[in-house]
């Protein structure tokens, strides 16, 4: 085998994997409008199982109703209505011997106002507006942040009953999570606000809540960022400091990214980006901690996946697009097959129809999405 570090067997708390390869969150709006998943997304998801993807993040999971809607199709775990329906997903892809595990998200400040219910507010650690969104947030009382704690843990608890592995908390990004994390977006002067083991008490109390409704052998991942590439934001050596902090809360990985919407080409980045550009913010978070690290490094080829392992980057790697523009990157990369891999060209067609509220396309794999209706046959 050509890329053996890539196709070692891993583990992620009590999760064994089969490979290092990691499909990372990424929006589809392939769901149904009340949240629903459908043979759309089931399949979308199943078809990078079966071509040997070790570990699914599914795209992020709503997990409050009332303030935290991100996208209008977007997978919800708010109401247990919709265990049975999820089930088929989470069993299509342990079908194959992938594990599978929820994002759960709520965008804070970064939300458009135009998705919320009724008279709903865009809700922050501190009435700071995104410079992209702008709108003025509304600051969160002690009781609405207990709210959505506690919303985070129900939304954990609807994963593991649909069969899940697991929940990844998105701590990146510039969404709440991250904004409490960052001195840029939390000014706030109590117990969530100040230095740095007051901006991750949220979080901290999230994961005590996950683990009281869950139990410790829940598989239960953190995404953060190595830097958040704006100024007065979250920068690599603060985010080392939270890093060793974070392994404190019970956790079982941590998931390494950058940007917020205000940087938002370090996180989807264009052409000009080369692979592997960021993996500086990995390698540093890597050699503080323990835990197992993901990345995503914005990988393409099987080669440079490989090197990262390699170098001490990450223990696994996160492909991102380059399994949206190629479902079977995992199998032709096992197989050595590198030449036949069809290539991200980092156009952001994907990410550009997902922003216009639009269902997820993909400029060379026009099947996104699309995998229910047209089946690869052997």
């Amino acid at each position: 085998m050509r890329y053996n570090k890539i196709f070692e067997k891993g583990t992620i708390g009590n999760l064994e994997l089969k490979n290092r390869i990691v499909m990372p969150a990424m929006v589809t709006g392939l769901a149904s409008d009340n949240g629903q998943v459908n043979d759309a997304i089931i399949k979308y998801y199943e078809e990078r199982a079966k071509a040997g993807c070790g570990l699914i993040i599914t795209e992020m999971a709503r997990i409050d109703q009332d303030t935290g809607v991100g996208l209008k199709n977007q997978i919800q775990l708010t109401d247990s209505n919709i265990i049975s329906n999820m089930k088929k997903l989470t069993e299509s892809v342990h079908r194959h011997g992938s594990k599978i595990i929820f994002q759960l998200q709520h965008p804070g400040r970064q939300t458009n106002n135009n998705l919320l219910p009724g008279d709903k507010e865009i809700v922050a650690p501190s009435p700071i507006p995104c410079k992209i969104i702008g709108e003025t947030p509304k600051e969160l009382t002690l009781r609405n942040i207990q709210v959505i704690i506690s919303r985070f843990a129900i939304a954990a608890k609807i994963a593991q009953e649909s069969g899940a592995d697991g929940v990844e908390l998105h701590g990146a990004h510039g969404y709440l999570i991250s904004q409490f994390m960052s001195p840029n977006t939390n000014l706030r002067n109590d117990k969530y606000g100040g230095n740095i083991y007051n901006r991750l008490n949220f979080l901290k109390e999230i994961i005590a809540g996950i683990r009281q409704f869950c139990g410790k052998d829940f598989t239960i991942i953190v995404r953060m960022n190595g830097d958040d590439f704006v100024p007065g934001g979250l920068e690599l050596d603060e985010a080392v400091q939270m890093a060793k902090i974070i392994e404190t809360f019970e956790i079982d990985a941590l998931n390494i990214s950058c940007g917020i919407s205000e940087s938002f080409e370090t996180i989807i980045e264009p052409s000009s980006y080369k692979e592997g550009w960021k993996k500086h913010l990995a390698k540093e978070i890597k050699a503080n901690v323990n835990l197992p690290i993901i990345a995503c490094n914005n990988l393409k080829k099987p080669e440079t996946a490989e090197n990262m392992i390699k170098e001490g980057v990450s223990d696994f790697v996160a492909l991102g697009r380059a399994q949206l523009a190629d479902p079977q990157w995992s199998e032709k990369a096992f197989n050595g097959e590198d030449e036949s891999i069809i290539n991200c060209i980092s156009c952001l067609s994907c990410i550009k129809n997902v922003m216009k509220q639009e269902k997820i396309k993909c400029s060379v794999n026009q099947r996104l999405g699309l995998e229910y209706k047209y089946p690869i046959t052997e």
